[in-house]
């Protein structure tokens, strides 16, 4: 019977995911609107936080030093970047991965994992990409923005679609809920929400069916960083990455499929010339 009360003010975890959204969101929201300082500094908190997640789960001993280095490394980069030195700062991303691939290699006290070395590429590029996304002069918000809204109508349509349709799985060993009726489901989704949103958004005129295709690549793109990352939290037999947010695991949870998008969508804004 003493267990009671404890079980009626324990909240459930749709609870938990609810209230968690409703603190970061507005956060996540003002930052991307103010930009700069304010939208740099959540991302790279967000940075520091996946750092520790990458390390927590990737490293079998040492964790902690190579969290710190992996950190303190990935600072270096951004004020490489903040400097106006992006292409050292991309180089700087690769010489940690080569050195971090080094230690796992001759360090002594068990053989770790040889794959570790792939987190200051797969935490920091991306970080970079959505940084000088935001700084594009005249189109930062409004394209940062849409990379956003695409990945969340990837997610949105993927799940509608895989709960109503069903069908094939994609690749059950890895991600057993997700597939094919929910990928096409998630393209379609992403293509129509792109198409939209460049037309009211971004000011240069561009052919909806390069924004519709660009829409569906990027879902597809989102759903492989949401295998990327659930195949690594197979391999180390963890559910979540953290349990820092409530309800929702950890950041790299969240943002697995952005990860994996901001560096297409830079690099053709870069390629465009927006």
């Amino acid at each position: 019977m003493s267990d009671g009360p404890a079980q009626k003010n324990k909240l459930s975890s749709l609870q938990l995911r609810i209230l968690s959204a409703a603190v970061l969101a507005p956060v996540a929201v003002a930052a991307v609107f103010l930009g700069d300082f304010y939208f740099s500094g959540f991302l790279i908190v967000a940075a520091m936080v996946m750092c520790f997640e990458w390390s927590r789960a990737s490293f079998r001993n040492n964790k902690a030093s190579y969290c710190i280095l992996i950190a303190i490394w990935l600072l270096v980069t951004f004020y490489l970047n903040f400097e106006g030195q992006e292409s050292s700062a991309y180089v700087s991303l690769l010489i940690c991965a080569i050195c971090i691939f080094i230690l796992t290699l001759i360090r002594k006290g068990g053989a770790e994992w040889k794959g570790a070395g792939l987190g200051p590429l797969y935490i920091g590029i991306p970080i970079l990409c959505l940084i000088n996304l935001r700084a594009v002069d005249g189109e930062g918000l409004a394209l940062t923005a849409i990379l956003f809204f695409v990945v969340w109508a990837t997610d949105t349509g993927a799940y509608f679609a895989g709960r109503s349709i069903g069908g094939p799985k994609i690749a059950v060993s890895i991600s057993p809920n997700k597939t094919w009726a929910g990928l096409v489901g998630g393209m379609i989704s992403a293509a129509v929400v792109s198409s939209v949103s460049v037309t009211y958004f971004i000011e240069q005129e561009i052919p909806v069916w390069q924004t519709a295709g660009a829409g569906a690549l990027f879902a597809v793109l989102a759903q492989i960083g949401d295998f990327a990352e659930s195949a690594w939290k197979r391999y180390f037999d963890i559910k979540d990455a953290s349990n820092i947010i409530p309800g929702h695991g950890g950041v790299l949870d969240r943002l697995d499929g952005v990860l994996f998008v901001a560096p297409a969508l830079y690099l053709i804004v870069s390629i465009a010339g927006l």
